[in-house]
């Protein structure tokens, strides 16, 4: 009997405050259970003062508070290096006596109601609105189509309702020289699949836009996750590309992101499109997508809204990306608005692809993984909170809340250069210090969630679980966020650092293989039921949390002495 991931019309809908006090009644229900002790234990993990500075380069390009640790963390004795966290902006007041300052002074009404004072204000008002402009879709500065672009093979018309499935680039086209991925093995595996999806709310609201649009990408079978026992269950993995992120654009081995200013040291990005490089990072994403596949997962890839090879003008509202998770699920397990070009070349659509993908199991069975890197992150955080804690329409004029879907099988999370502990915790940096107001100013004026507001945290603790991979000066989170985050989960939870900025495709070779070594062991164990994740590296406070990370540095941020 097929499944259905829609609620039941008795469980819609409900208003934001009701969602909140439910949402607030269970947390005070989990608490009379008590934390473990493991829990009570990160529960106190606080950041003390930074004790040195350093230099950090990309991307950054500034001295930065740190700490002194030692530089063999096995000779504590040893001579030390500095190694640099970015801190978090906001502080509760003195006094504060309201909960969770994270959470409660973060909520979406808040950060709305900030932007509205900031527009009484007509300085405040014309900064915050020529950076909403720069962003507002077509965001062609920050999101080119670049796909096609180097080679023309792969080049298609992504808001065309008829695109030749044949024409998108499968795996084995990076076989040849000089690309010569591993994931050109998956070839024979992988299926390209098309969705359909309605338009997000700026594009209705705001350009009056109507139809559907197409999301494209790939579907790559697996074997199965080993259990050691000799059964293999079949599981599927969603990952969610970063911002500016194309599944099949062409990266160079010997492409860089940044080169070093000689008279500044300063780090200049490197602009792409190029002549010999489409989209920068594509090669590490393709890697951790062929890795999980080698485990065994079933790998669900595609283009985000508005990039790429999808369809859409908008590609920020994060929250509706979300949503995208659960209409690809629908569509594989009933082929309604799914196209799919099987390994041979068969092209199936509409109820000829039901049962041809997730291997036969109805999507509201089949143990799923849900990832994101960056952007990817804010999409499956909202795809997590939409199922275990509630639905809400933060992009509506007047947001309104229903019951979360509640799809059982979805195992845990993995969460690569996150945003996803919400608006409260923004890096102490000049550059970052108005990203709130824009956030407001985006949701409320032009219907766009781009960066989660406090919500997504304030869920975690229904979250089953969460991998977290970050670099030490990330942009996106401070690392006090990240860890306010995993305290957060109750399940199986792992943080795993380098000494680097938000941009992973700029961390040393050994950093992301580790990065990924790990994220393939954590996945593989949500499906086999394991109650502990092993070989994490462990840590019993912030600093020794820091201090988990190898003498491995981005290279433009290594010390240059003593």
């Amino acid at each position: 009997m097929t499944a259905t991931l829609t609620l039941p019309a008795r469980l819609r809908p409900r208003s934001v405050a009701s969602a909140l006090a439910v949402a607030a009644l269970a947390l005070q229900l989990a608490a009379c259970g008590g934390p473990s002790e493991a829990q009570r234990q990160a529960a106190v993990t606080t950041a003390p003062p930074t004790d040195c500075t350093a230099w950090v380069g990309t991307d950054r390009n500034a001295m930065m508070g740190g700490y002194l640790l030692p530089k063999n963390p096995k000779d504590a004795r040893g001579p030390k290096v500095c190694v640099p966290v970015l801190m978090t902006a906001n502080h509760p007041p003195a006094g504060y006596a309201g909960g969770n300052y994270y959470i409660g002074e973060f909520t979406d009404d808040k950060l709305k109601a900030r932007w509205r004072a900031c527009k009484e204000d007509p300085a405040c008002f014309r900064r915050i609105d020529a950076q909403m402009q720069r962003w507002l879709p077509p965001n062609k500065e920050r999101a080119t189509r670049s796909t096609g672009v180097v080679d023309p093979s792969g080049r298609i018309d992504p808001d065309s309702a008829n695109v030749d499935l044949k024409q998108i680039r499968r795996p084995a086209f990076f076989a040849r020289a000089p690309y010569r991925e591993g994931i050109a093995e998956a070839d024979a595996r992988t299926y390209v699949v098309e969705f359909t999806a309605p338009r997000d709310t700026f594009e209705r609201i705001d350009l009056k836009m109507t139809g559907d649009i197409k999301l494209r990408g790939w579907y790559i079978e697996g074997a199965g996750i080993d259990d050691g026992k000799g059964k293999k269950t079949r599981a599927l993995v969603v990952m969610a590309p970063g911002g500016g992120g194309q599944l099949t654009a062409i990266q160079h081995p010997d492409e860089v992101a940044y080169r070093v200013d000689q008279k500044t040291g300063k780090t200049v990005p490197v602009s792409f499109p190029n002549a010999t490089t489409e989209t920068m990072g594509q090669r590490w994403w393709r890697e951790n997508l062929y890795a999980l596949n080698q485990a065994g997962f079933d790998v669900l890839a595609y283009d985000r809204r508005g990039e790429g090879l999808s369809g859409g003008f908008s590609d920020t509202n994060t929250l509706e990306q979300g949503e995208d998770v659960f209409r690809a699920l629908t569509a594989l397990e009933t082929g309604r608005g799914l196209r799919i070009l099987t390994p041979r070349g068969e092209l199936l659509e509409g109820e000829a692809t039901r049962g041809r993908l997730l291997a036969g199991i109805p999507a509201s069975e089949i143990p799923l993984v849900l990832g994101g890197y960056s952007r990817g992150s804010m999409s499956t955080a909202w795809a997590m909170t939409k199922n275990y804690v509630a639905q809400c329409s933060f992009d509506m004029p007047q947001p309104n809340c229903t019951p979360p879907k509640g799809l059982r099988n979805i195992r845990g999370a993995l969460l690569l250069s996150s945003f996803a502990s919400g608006a409260g915790y923004v890096g102490d940096s000049p550059d970052l210090a108005d990203r709130n107001l824009f956030l407001g100013g985006m949701a409320a004026e032009h219907h766009i969630v781009f960066y989660p507001n406090s919500s997504t945290l304030a869920g975690m603790d229904r979250w089953p679980a969460a991998f977290f991979g970050k670099g030490l000066w990330d942009r996106a989170e401070t690392l006090e966020g990240t860890v306010a985050a995993y305290n957060r989960i109750r399940g199986l939870k792992e943080i795993v650092l380098a000494r680097g900025p938000h941009s992973i495709e700029t961390w040393p070779e050994s950093d992301r293989a580790y990065l990924r070594e790990r994220m393939v062991v954590f996945a593989r164990g949500l499906i086999v039921g394991g109650r502990t994740i092993p070989g994490a590296r462990p840590w019993k406070d912030f600093k020794s949390l820091v201090a988990t990370t190898p003498d491995s540095w981005e290279p433009s941020s290594r010390p240059k002495g003593p």
